[in-house]
């Protein structure tokens, strides 16, 4: 079978029993391709280097041990592959606070397996991907009864616009001379405040305010 049109996904936890659970899950769609470490306790970077993952669904906690034993730092991995915290629902933190850490998405290990694999392509697309399991979790503000553009900060406004338009994190990123980890934080920012999920949300509201009508 042919895997190179598919998302190759790979797996990080403790628990080896989760791990394939997630991969015959992942390996059921047609979207995506679990791959596998060819040895349990394989170094992180020999095994990023010769599997070349997309995407990386990863227990916080476990992946910083890996990191540490192979002396990389969060911003090493991520410019390889975007990674997924995937997180026990005692210990997460707020989506924010993963998001500055270099990550682009955040689930809890209690999600529903349709909600993982959306944000796994999510993710893989470019988007910044925060579940509502994870908001709910934090101290989020009640639902806001309309929209106010007026909440957003030039930069948020700025890189919304740009990814309504389409345009990558690295092309944002070279535009306004910001790394990619921040303009994601900024993103992260405005679709909070303005409460949208998709990128379909993100476009719905730039037309309702006018920036894709020029």
């Amino acid at each position: 079978m042919d895997y190179t049109s598919k998302i190759r996904v790979l797996v990080l936890d403790d628990n080896p029993v989760l791990i394939d659970g997630l991969n015959f899950l992942i390996n059921s769609t047609r979207q995506l391709h679990a791959i596998i470490l060819p040895q349990r306790n394989q170094k992180l970077c020999e095994a990023i280097e010769k599997l070349e993952p997309d995407v990386i669904v990863a227990d916080p906690n476990f992946l910083d041990g890996l990191l540490s034993e192979c002396g990389l730092q969060m911003q090493d991995l991520r410019v390889r592959t975007k990674l997924i915290a995937y997180c026990d629902a005692r210990e997460t933190q707020s989506g924010e606070t993963y998001i500055n850490r270099g990550y682009s998405g955040v689930v809890t290990k209690t999600v529903a397996s349709p909600r993982l694999l959306r944000a796994i392509k999510s993710v893989h697309a470019g988007d910044v991907v925060i579940d509502e399991t994870v908001l709910a979790l934090s101290d989020r503000p009640s639902r806001p009864c309309a929209i106010d553009q007026r909440k957003l900060s030039m930069k948020e406004e700025f890189v919304l616009r740009h990814v309504a338009l389409g345009k990558a994190m690295k092309e944002i990123a070279a535009d306004i001379q910001l790394s990619a980890k921040t303009v994601e934080t900024y993103k992260y920012r405005a679709i909070k405040k303005l409460d949208l999920r998709t990128r379909s949300d993100i476009v719905n509201y730039a037309i309702s305010v006018g920036w894709l009508q020029h």
